[in-house]
């Protein structure tokens, strides 16, 4: 199976990269082929231009690449950390210019159609806050909605889990990190 695997944090220490990085592995260990798009070592720019968003001109080269990227696929996983109760900038640019009208979605009459069918999706965030917090406030309802339902649903791909790491920052131990990738290698196994 194809992966494109799109994630987001700029700082190379922190939990979200070691999560793609074991995600990665177990994909690779698991014979699958992988895409992996790390979107500030890339140097992506998010910045939707108002010739892209009018579909004016030639489909920029490195939306096309990506755009060919997830044609290619059967999954694509998103990692970041929940940032003011959204994804990082850079990974909603990502979204915003790669997953357009007529490529990812279209309008058939007074419905929204997805374009993506057939592939699987699987999000992976985390938070410095406690899940508790997140869902007392209705946070973490309203971002499962955002991400899972308004981004990867309305495009046709089916979300097979949503694995959120939360209460992470100073005080995590070493111990509480493995159980965490641990999380991951497991979700690889059992959903692909």
């Amino acid at each position: 199976m194809k992966h494109i695997v799109v994630f987001a944090h700029p700082r190379s220490g922190s939990f979200i990269r070691q999560a793609a990085g074991a995600y990665v592995d177990e994909l690779e260990q698991c014979g699958h082929e992988v895409e992996v798009r790390d979107l500030y070592t890339m140097g992506f720019n998010p910045v939707l231009s108002e010739e892209e968003l009018a579909g004016k001109g030639p489909l920029p080269e490195d939306i096309r690449i990506e755009q060919d990227l997830i044609t290619a696929s059967q999954a694509i996983t998103f990692l970041f950390p929940i940032w003011w109760a959204g994804m990082p900038a850079m990974l909603k640019g990502y979204v915003d210019r790669v997953f357009t009208h007529g490529f990812a979605w279209e309008m058939r009459g007074e419905e929204l159609e997805g374009k993506l069918h057939g592939r699987k999706g699987l999000i992976v965030t985390s938070s410095g806050a406690p899940l508790a917090y997140l869902e007392s406030v209705g946070e973490m309802q309203a971002f499962t909605v955002t991400q899972d339902v308004a981004i990867m649903g309305l495009c046709g791909i089916r979300v097979v889990e949503h694995l959120h790491f939360d209460d992470l920052g100073p005080h995590t131990t070493p111990e509480r990190i493995d159980d965490d990738i641990r999380r991951i290698r497991t979700a690889v196994r059992d959903h692909f």
